[in-house]
């Protein structure tokens, strides 16, 4: 009788894991839709008060902020809380690719995915330096790229790091996409018209 009793008792806490595990899952899935519809909500906001952006939401209910910086378009989107960037909002521009790969990552934070960089840079902005860690392939491309305005509007964006490679610009703007106001985005202005104001790699003779 105890060994029946045993088997009863390890499948019903078997059944109430699944039945916890299923609610916790549940209860995941509506935080994810309800922090995806507060950002949908606040970009909703900046749209209506600004003539630079436009947003998109897609089948699943996934909004994607379209802006243009001059002659620049860009996108800004929520990464996946289960990926590498956890949650995080990336703007992208992928007519800034380059051949000249550069990351610019926070001192003491993540790798960036730009591996095997030979380069780093330091800028002779104390500031900056202290902050952020230059890696590059084209030490003088970086330089063109990274110039005063693009060091001062990546310090002024709080947890920012931004990479460049074949792929175009893309800019981590902070923690939450819920902080994204119009200073944040001005200074995403500044970024993206520094770095495509930065003239083309010179072509060796022959």
């Amino acid at each position: 009788m105890a060994p029946i009793l045993i088997a009863a008792a390890l499948s019903l806490l078997g059944l109430l894991a699944l039945i916890a595990r299923l609610l916790l899952d549940r209860g995941a899935v509506r935080r994810r839709v309800a922090d995806r519809d507060m950002v949908t909500a606040h970009w909703e906001s900046l749209v209506m008060q600004r003539r630079d952006l436009r947003l998109a939401v897609d089948a699943l209910g996934v909004p994607t902020l379209h802006g243009r910086a001059g002659a620049i378009p860009y996108t800004i989107q929520v990464s996946a809380p289960d990926g590498p960037w956890g949650g995080r909002p990336l703007a992208h521009a992928s007519s800034l690719a380059a051949a000249a790969r550069i990351s610019l990552g926070r001192k003491g934070e993540r790798e960036l995915p730009v591996p095997s960089l030979p380069a780093a840079l330091t800028t002779g902005d104390e500031e900056f330096d202290a902050v952020f860690d230059l890696r590059c392939d084209d030490p003088d491309g970086a330089r063109a790229r990274v110039g005063r305005e693009v060091r001062a509007a990546l310090l002024s964006i709080p947890g920012a790091f931004a990479w460049v490679d074949a792929g175009g610009l893309r800019v981590d703007l902070g923690a939450s996409a819920t902080t994204i106001d119009h200073a944040l985005l001005d200074s995403l202005r500044d970024v993206l018209q520094g770095v495509g104001a930065a003239p083309p790699p010179a072509v060796a003779a022959g």
